[in-house]
């Protein structure tokens, strides 16, 4: 894990859609998508419950 990736993690719990989160971080959503898919693949877990509403813890 390393910075950017948790900034991109809070920025989810924050704002729960990757393109308000993306905003926000001055970044692309699929950077977003894909930052938290590695983050989730190296911690051996889904950290959100991805709803039609957004993430969710």
């Amino acid at each position: 894990m390393n910075w950017d990736d948790t900034r991109i993690f809070l920025a989810l719990t924050r704002t729960p859609s990757l393109r308000a989160s993306a905003r926000s971080l001055g970044v692309d959503q699929a950077t977003v998508g894909r930052r938290l898919n590695a983050l989730e693949a190296e911690l051996g877990s889904k950290l959100f419950l991805r709803a039609r509403d957004g993430y969710l813890l």
